[in-house]
């Protein structure tokens, strides 16, 4: 996704029609009820906007990790550098979130995650958002329409164009997740700081550091409903 400061409140804004629901989703088996306006206005200021800095460092973690395989330890020390420079921006960006990892899912999806393991915490701590898409709602049937609709939601997201992606949503009746992509924020800049200390010595080692914050991604969901609920139906004359 193109690095953008996406406000959530915004797509949840410009999906929902007159009487429409949102539900916040979590790693539960069980789908949340819909919930009031002032619950979807919550969940966006829970997840807030993704960090450009804390996209930009992910992405210099891969790279680094890639170029450490390649032997290139020169590039990949200036990488990790580039790392560990733009986290420290993003400690200030005020986009992170408080959340338990036992809070979020494993994986991007319900039916790809596992069970959380032993050792995931019940402790909250902040949470970088670091990436960010639409999905169809995994209760929906797919079809090739509404998977066009929500690519075609996606693009204009991507483009920083959140009232046009809540329109598409809106007009085509789909239901859609907002998947976010987060990291532990603390623990991210601890794995980074430790590549960078062992790279010279121990290249191995820091593709395991690096390796560990990228193993460390975690998903928030909000439900995005631009259904409109079913209007009661009106009293028979008697």
């Amino acid at each position: 996704m193109k690095k953008t400061g996406l406000m959530l409140a915004a797509l949840l804004a410009s999906a929902a029609p007159a009487g429409a629901g949102f539900a916040q989703t979590t790693s539960s088996a069980t789908p949340a009820p819909a919930a009031s306006p002032a619950v979807a206005d919550a969940a966006a200021q829970d997840f807030g906007r993704l960090s450009v800095d804390g996209g930009t460092a992910f992405e210099d973690i891969g790279l680094a990790r890639q170029a450490i395989f390649d032997g290139d330890l020169e590039t990949a020390g200036r990488l990790i550098t580039d790392a560990s420079t733009a986290l420290e921006r993003a400690r200030v960006d005020n986009t992170a979130f408080q959340k338990a990892e036992t809070d979020l899912q494993p994986a991007k999806t319900k039916a790809a995650q596992p069970a959380h393991t032993a050792s995931a915490s019940s402790t909250p701590v902040a949470w970088l958002p670091i990436d960010g898409e639409l999905v169809l709602d995994e209760a929906i049937e797919p079809s090739p329409e509404k998977n066009a609709a929500v690519a075609a939601a996606n693009r204009h997201l991507r483009a920083g164009n959140t009232a046009r992606a809540g329109e598409v949503l809106k007009v085509s009746g789909i239901d859609a997740d907002y998947i976010i992509a987060a990291v532990p924020l603390e623990q991210t800049r601890k794995d980074v700081s430790r590549a960078a200390k062992v790279l010279k010595g121990n290249p191995y080692k820091a593709s395991e550091a690096l390796r560990d914050a990228q193993n460390a991604v975690r998903y928030a969901s909000v439900n995005v409903q631009a259904v409109p609920q079913q209007a009661p139906a009106a009293p028979q004359a008697k």
